[in-house]
């Protein structure tokens, strides 16, 4: 039993695509928001950086990549666990993560790019593919109350069963990426950059 199935990223190609839209377009129209919002402060971190570099403290011990995995795992279960509420729960977080990682860049775009974009890349395509699991379980919800017959309908649907078990392991393995990155890189590019 093998549980990648043939097909598998023509079968799932648009809930992908669909959710990592839904994110990108958040981002950006958070990015334009920020960047508005912002007015006359724009750049307030890499120029407070740059001239005093003494503002840092020390850094914060909670935040190992262990806790920031299990924090964005969280977030993303929640994510795909929204599919059984026909992902409209689902939908709004994604859309609120964009749009508050956005607003960063269009704040700060040097600083966000050097503390966000390191593991962000990462850890949003991963928010993307929780929303394609959501979107899969909702697809997979709707069959059940058609048929209504769980039994012959999860059967009958095997395949789509996998594909949101190959999705859930490959946005796991991205999270843990994402998070040791988030852990031990982003800060040193932080330091290299502003000279801390």
């Amino acid at each position: 039993m093998k549980l990648i199935e043939e097909g598998f990223f023509k079968r799932n190609r648009k809930v992908i695509l669909i959710g990592v839209l839904i994110m990108l377009i958040s981002a950006i129209a958070g990015a334009g928001l920020g960047y508005i919002n912002a007015g006359e402060d724009r750049n307030l971190i890499s120029n407070a950086l740059k001239s005093d570099p003494t503002i840092v403290g020390e850094e914060d011990e909670g935040m190992s990549s262990l806790y920031l995995f299990t924090h964005n795992l969280t977030a993303d279960l929640i994510v795909m666990i929204g599919g059984l509420l026909f992902s409209i729960i689902s939908v709004i977080i994604v859309i609120f993560n964009g749009i508050s990682i956005g607003g960063l860049f269009g704040a700060d775009f040097t600083f966000a790019c050097t503390s966000i974009l390191p593991h962000g890349i990462i850890e949003y395509f991963a928010g993307s593919l929780a929303l394609a699991v959501a979107f899969k379980i909702t697809k997979l919800e709707i069959d059940v109350i058609k048929n209504r017959n769980i039994r012959d309908t999860l059967k009958d649907r095997r395949v789509d069963i996998k594909d949101i078990a190959v999705i859930i392991i490959v946005t796991v393995i991205l999270l843990a990426v994402a998070a040791v990155i988030e852990g031990h890189i982003t800060g040193m590019v932080i330091t290299w950059y502003f000279g801390l």
